[in-house]
């Protein structure tokens, strides 16, 4: 186990506060999950503790808290992957679970709990991981960035706060800040990199709802695959799943959002899902010609998709009304946060028929997929 942990002082005083529920509210890579997987370890260090450890989907969990949790331990644990278990040799056991499947959570009894990237939880999780604490000191410690103003705003009332910015984590390069501060502007700046609840104002979208357009849906009622697709390296590059009902309805089944990957880590994942599902077509940017190349290359059944944006946003659009039998034409699975929140974020800019260029990776593949769905001639069959 590591012996000596470096802490910046909004992180320390995260990581000693006593009280019963505390939230580290910060920028991106300010150092959130590191703090708060380092707490969640020094709890579980407590013979017989049961510590649980949730985010807000399976993939988040397992690539971030699963593996930080194991560079802080190293060998000094038993790991148990099938389980998302870590048991702490004199100590106690941390339990990884997932905000997407809240059955797995609701039977478990913990001595604490740490929920990473809270604010991209659904809204109930925050009561049912409280409800778990019933044994002592029956703490909780949040770690997030905010998105928007949602249950977590509305709540925050009821914890402890600390904040802190993205510029704050001493051990970022300069190159990567100087980067993040020319990517991200305005509104969605002061969420991202300052932590800041933000309300935006201006939607590109303003008639999406979770309410409304996040949902279960089963792979039976797919008629048809596609998958859409966005080249970013820095910015984040996007593979999406979507499912074409027998109404001609689409689901974003599964999200693919990862920055800093080279081309063939993007080729890899679309190959292992085009072979899995067996997509119609796989839409990407016409202006992206050495990924389709690559794509088709590697079997991809890869369409350049060319449009105006502002007929592909319309048609979105379109998709999100609700039809003619009380149904929207496009639904996206709880798992899809990204995609949920550049819905809730992306908009135009001030005083022009123009959105602001950021939050909209997701949003961009989807609007690839129906330019080039409009070019293959797919017949549109909802809300008829």
């Amino acid at each position: 186990m590591q012996t000596t942990i470096d802490l910046h002082p909004k992180q320390y005083d995260f990581y000693v506060c006593p009280d019963k529920v505390a939230a580290y509210i910060g920028g991106i890579r300010s150092g959130k999950s590191y703090a708060g997987v380092l707490w969640a370890i020094e709890k579980a260090s407590v013979p017989g503790a049961v510590v649980l450890v949730v985010a807000p989907t399976y993939p988040m969990l397992r690539d971030v808290d699963w593996v930080e949790a194991q560079k802080f331990l190293g060998t000094h644990a038993k790991i148990s992957k099938a389980e998302m278990t870590i048991d702490i040799p004199g100590g106690g056991k941390m339990l990884f679970r997932s905000a997407d499947t809240p059955d797995r959570i609701r039977g478990i009894s913990a001595n604490a709990a740490l929920m990473d990237e809270a604010g991209y939880c659904p809204k109930d999780t925050y009561d049912i991981v409280l409800g778990r604490l019933s044994g002592g000191p029956g703490q909780l410690r949040i770690v997030t960035t905010p998105k928007g103003r949602n249950w977590l705003y509305e709540r925050q009332g009821e914890m402890t706060i600390f904040r802190s910015t993205t510029f704050e984590n001493t051990s970022l390069p300069i190159e990567y800040l100087e980067t993040m501060k020319s990517t991200y502007t305005g509104n969605f700046a002061r969420q991202e990199l300052y932590g800041e609840f933000v309300a935006f104002e201006g939607l590109v979208y303003p008639m999406f709802s979770r309410d409304v357009h996040v949902c279960r849906r089963e792979m039976e009622d797919v008629k048809t695959w596609y998958m859409a697709i966005d080249e970013g390296y820095t910015n984040p590059a996007v593979i999406l799943l979507i499912g074409q009902d027998f109404d001609g309805r689409w689901h974003v089944f599964r999200e693919w959002y990862q920055r800093g990957k080279l081309q063939h880590h993007v080729v890899s994942q679309v190959v292992e899902w085009v072979r899995k599902y067996n997509p119609s077509l796989a839409a990407v940017d016409a202006a992206a010609a050495g990924l389709i190349a690559d794509l088709l290359d590697n079997g991809v059944p890869a369409e350049a998709a060319k449009g105006r944006v502002l007929d592909g946003i319309q048609a979105i659009q379109n998709r999100l009304m609700i039809q003619g039998d009380g149904l929207p034409g496009l639904t996206i699975d709880a798992g899809c946060i990204n995609m949920i929140t550049e819905f809730e974020s992306y908009v135009w800019k001030e005083g022009r028929d123009e959105p602001v260029k950021q939050a909209d990776h997701a949003l961009d593949a989807i609007r690839y997929l129906n330019d080039a769905t409009q070019m293959a001639g797919v017949e549109i069959l909802f809300g008829a």
